[in-house]
């Protein structure tokens, strides 16, 4: 008797449960999060070349991976080859932020997938 099945929900069979049935899965997030950076008008501009210095530097003490840039008006998407970025680290680059309050608006996203659309 075929199983029912619910639109839009993955299955994984396991070996055990049916010996001829062919194992499924669905693809994992990538999780990842943006950073918008924003220099003040009152910063100058070498300020920016400081400041994505210093990102570059936490993201890669956490093993994380960033691409993106900007002048004055900067935007890097973060993550993580081959696995996740955690709320633990984007939370870290919060933290982080808040150090450049002074230079420049910084605001980090929420943890999204970073995977390519389907």
């Amino acid at each position: 008797m075929p199983l029912a099945r619910l639109p839009g929900v993955s299955y994984v069979l396991h070996r055990s449960d049916r010996p001829n049935a062919s194992l499924m899965s669905a693809p994992c997030p990538i999780l990842g999060f943006t950073v918008l950076i924003d220099l003040h008008e009152s910063a100058e501009e070498s300020k920016a070349g400081e400041l994505t210095e210093s990102l570059s530097e936490l993201l890669a003490s956490q093993g994380l991976v960033s691409s993106g840039g900007g002048r004055r008006q900067m935007l890097f998407v973060v993550g993580r080859e081959g696995s996740q970025a955690t709320e633990a680290e984007r939370q870290l680059v919060e933290r982080w932020a808040a150090e450049w309050k002074q230079v420049a608006a910084v605001t980090v996203s929420d943890l999204v997938d970073l995977s390519p659309a389907s």
